[in-house]
């Protein structure tokens, strides 16, 4: 309640408040306290549904990787040739990049 006191003159105004009128004084500062914590709650509660909401989301994307890599080992072993044949071009580009990257510096 009075926190934006700047002056001495708003000094004494405010202590003449708080001399004239403590409870009504101390009524506002429990309100404030009130607000302040139950703002405070808010905020945890949401902090903990995104929590929560993070938690599904990593479990769910956890559940989509595992599932890829299930998929991927059945493919290779179906097609073990054409899984190679795909990851050799590949693998050539990386040398032939990381190659020329060591010999220019």
């Amino acid at each position: 309640m009075f926190d934006n006191i700047t002056s001495r003159r708003q000094e004494r105004k405010a202590a003449r408040i708080l001399n004239e009128r403590p409870l009504r004084v101390a009524n506002e500062e429990l309100r404030i306290l009130i607000s302040t914590v139950q703002d405070l709650v808010d905020r945890l509660e949401t902090l903990g549904r995104a929590k929560a909401a993070i938690g599904e989301g990593g479990a769910q994307l956890g559940e989509q990787a595992r599932q890829l890599a299930v998929q991927g080992q059945q493919y290779v072993r179906r097609r073990p040739f054409t899984s190679v044949g795909v990851v050799a071009p590949g693998m050539l580009a990386i040398g032939l990049v990381t190659g020329r990257a060591r010999t220019t510096h």
